[in-house]
């Protein structure tokens, strides 16, 4: 018999924390709503599986392995058993910085997100669950190609999306009741811009309202490989209920032609790889990556800078990162993940070639790091390819964008997971 435990714990921080997802000169000075992180744990004859949703843009990897790790040690169970997504909200509050509110709220999140793990633990109850997907229109390609042949953010209607709308519903056999529901969907949760200062889990958030008001069971929404798509209503409170509707609306449509069944298939694998990061430029093209952060996005790059002079007078040539690869897979459906923000493409193509959509891929899986454009994407630059390393990898440390070829080498290890016994 399999069984699954559900159990969710309000992460709402205090007042004036600093957000992440946009440079806003403030503070949160508004809580327009509570944010949450939710712990699904699986279970089938002698494997057991959580995967967790946070309210977040993306901790970094060192803090979600502590999260892990601590899972480990309550449960008893392998690491790589372990999931962590993160919902991506831009509205949301920063865990990477030496700021005592924010190291306070770090510390208590991470205690509060093992507790609930353990909670939705002794939670378990019979289970059967069931998949479905449809196809819905809320995300739009933002990178627009400028008539200089260069990208900048936008609208590209003609770019990728990867428009599926996924659901792993799960059932009380006996009573029928529902007992929780997973939304797959791709749009980035930036519904809420940088003049906004309330703190909202965006889109997501008032999705999952919708859906747990109408199911009465707890739900998470986990982001597919979302880089290079934006969300299709943005910039205000409207907007985000427009995108809320428009996905919980296609999921209910779902509902009742789901099919459920006892967990037959449960596993949870990992693997990882070197990721190459592009070579160290020379100084003038340093200094201008450092200018053109700075000047499009109103940013303090000395650091980045500093750090990359240093390393080009070291004679450092390239650097690379360990990049963790997870599967999870639920019956026939799955899905993969990387610590990353991955383009729609990528996901579309491993639907492809596994003949499989049900098989969903994503991004802000384990931690995060930055962007992992498709090699297609590395001529015509932008944010995602030039920008965001600059910006953030003081923080992450992706210093440099990943080499061209890193989202197929991704694809491939996917695959071999898959092919995994």
């Amino acid at each position: 018999m399999s069984k699954v435990g559900v159990y969710r714990v309000d992460i709402t921080p205090p007042l004036g924390i600093d957000f992440i997802g946009y440079h806003r000169p403030t503070g949160i000075s508004n809580i327009d709503e509570r944010i949450y992180a939710t712990a699904f744990i699986f279970e089938s004859k002698e494997t057991k599986s959580v995967i967790i949703s946070i309210d977040n843009i993306g901790m970094l990897i060192k803090d979600t392995i502590i999260i892990r790790e601590q899972i480990v040690k309550e449960l008893k169970i392998p690491f790589e058993n372990i999931t962590v997504v993160y919902t991506h909200t831009h509205s949301g509050p920063a865990t990477a910085s030496n700021n005592q509110m924010v190291q306070s709220y770090k510390t208590s999140l991470i205690t509060n997100v093992v507790k609930a793990t353990v909670h939705a633990n002794e939670n378990k109850q019979p289970s059967e669950v069931g998949w479905n997907v449809t196809m819905g229109e809320i995300g739009v390609n933002r990178r627009e190609i400028s008539l200089d042949g260069k990208v900048k953010m936008g609208i590209n209607v003609n770019g990728a999306v990867d428009n599926r709308i996924g659901v792993l519903a799960i059932k009380h056999p006996a009573t029928g009741k529902f007992q929780g529901l997973i939304v797959f969907c791709t749009a980035h949760p930036n519904v809420l811009k940088g003049d906004s200062d309330i703190l909202s889990a965006d889109y997501p958030g008032l999705t999952r309202d919708i859906l747990q008001n109408t199911l009465h069971c707890p739900v998470i929404i986990i982001q597919g490989a979302a880089g290079n798509v934006n969300a299709n209503y943005r910039g205000s409170k409207e907007a985000l209920e427009k995108m809320a509707y428009a996905l919980s609306g296609s999921v209910l449509t779902m509902i009742p032609s789901i099919n459920y069944k006892s967990i037959s298939k449960l596993r949870t694998v990992s693997t990882k790889m070197s990721m190459k990061l592009k070579d160290i430029p020379e100084p003038d093209v340093i200094k201008r990556m450092a200018f053109l952060a700075a000047d499009q996005w109103g940013v303090n790059t000395d650091k980045w800078l500093m750090v990359l002079l240093d390393m080009h007078k070291q004679n450092i040539k390239q650097l690379s990162i360990d990049l963790e690869i997870q599967l999870l897979q639920i019956n026939e459906g799955s899905f993969s993940g990387i610590p990353m923000e991955p383009f729609s493409e990528t996901a579309i193509d491993i639907k492809k070639r596994l003949k499989n959509k049900l098989a969903f891929f994503g991004g802000y899986t384990n931690g995060y790091l930055g962007y992992l454009p498709t090699k297609e994407a590395y001529p015509y630059g932008g944010y995602e390819v030039e920008v965001n390393p600059v910006i953030y990898g003081p923080i992450t440390d992706l210093w440099m964008p990943p080499v061209e070829n890193t989202a197929e080498q991704v694809v491939k290890k996917v695959l071999e997971l898959y092919n995994t016994k």
